[in-house]
């Protein structure tokens, strides 16, 4: 699972990636200090891992993370290859979301690439490059099969699909052999100013990427009231990555072995099967069954033992569908 950073160059791309990530990625004031991407792990705050641990002692513990990529700023006609674009719209393709970064401060140190600043503009150019760019590969998919037969379904389908992206007008069906960067899910972040004086401001997660830079010692109590004053979402960081998740539909499941205590994100939906693969294959391929325990039966009874002693686990086979906050013991044949 993966989240791009998106935006116009110098709107706060690159300070949220190291934020998020700690990955100390190069910032400047002037547009195009990323040119190649960055990429780095963001680990998933979990109080329940933390109580999960405290109830086991396990000297072992390992958050789930999501990988976030810093994307190089797209200017207007990106789609032709300006700017750094033709790199950016092939670096969206990667992602399963964009977190899309619009410039909501003043700062005469800061450059911007457009005249005026407009947060709602700046949104519509990158979206309005992303439809450009995704009608461009309608254009020549549908050049290529125009002419034969057994495409004819197909073309008729990519010809709707092009007649709304004309309109700059989002399609109404994905095509899943040409997934369309207009088509990808969407966490507009507005990057404020550290005092919120910034009027105007679209809808969208509301954070200050200064003010999260200059607070990072502070208490929990004081940095909400910093970013409420602010007029920012209280939650900041953490926020913004539970949002991602969200649109992500991942939930967290739970292992407990050994010295160990770990959560792990999965896309909502998957079954206690899939889970038992993504934690080792030999453990899928010698699937016998699954005890499930919700993690807050987990701990009213104060451990795994205590739990099955009081009837909250139980024997599930390989169709269950895991729910979010679930323990899993898998038993399988070595």
């Amino acid at each position: 699972m993966r989240v791009g950073i998106i935006g116009l160059p110098n709107v706060g791309k690159s300070s949220l990636f190291n934020l998020l990530t700690k990955a100390g990625a190069q910032v400047a004031k002037f547009p195009f200090t990323t040119i190649d991407r960055n990429v780095g792990m963001v680990m998933i705050p979990d109080e329940r891992l933390d109580h999960i641990v405290e109830i086991t002692k396990s000297p072992k513990m390992r958050y789930a993370s999501i990988e976030f990529v810093d994307i190089a700023g797209l200017i207007k006609d990106a789609h032709k290859g300006e700017g750094l674009g033709n790199k950016f719209l092939a670096h969206i393709r990667d992602v399963d979301c964009i977190v899309h970064v619009l410039r909501c401060f003043e700062a005469a140190d800061v450059a911007r690439t457009t005249a005026q600043l407009s947060p709602s503009d700046d949104h519509s150019i990158v979206r309005t490059e992303l439809m450009l760019a995704d009608l461009e590969i309608v254009e020549r998919r549908i050049e290529k099969i125009k002419k034969a037969a057994e495409f004819r379904e197909e073309l008729q389908r990519l010809t709707r699909i092009k007649d709304e992206l004309s309109k700059g007008r989002m399609p109404g069906e994905v095509h899943g052999e040409i997934p369309l960067l207009a088509q990808k899910k969407e966490i507009v972040v507005l990057n404020l100013d550290d005092e919120g004086k910034f009027t105007g401001v679209p809808d969208g997660y509301r954070i200050s990427v200064r003010l999260e830079e200059e607070i990072g010692d502070f208490t929990e109590e004081e940095k909400t009231e910093l970013r409420k004053d602010a007029g920012a979402h209280p939650r900041g960081l953490v926020g913004l990555v539970e949002r991602c998740m969200e649109e992500l539909s991942v939930i967290l499941f739970y292992t407990i072995k050994g010295e160990e205590a770990r959560a792990w994100p999965v896309p909502r939906g998957t079954t206690v099967f899939e889970a038992a693969g993504k934690i080792h294959t030999d453990m899928q391929r010698g699937f016998i069954r699954a005890e499930v325990l919700p993690c807050a039966d987990f701990i009213r009874a104060r451990g795994f033992a205590e739990a099955q002693s009081q009837g909250y686990a139980k024997v599930e086979g390989r169709e269950y569908v895991l729910h979010d906050g679930d323990i899993v013991l898998i038993k399988f044949r070595a």
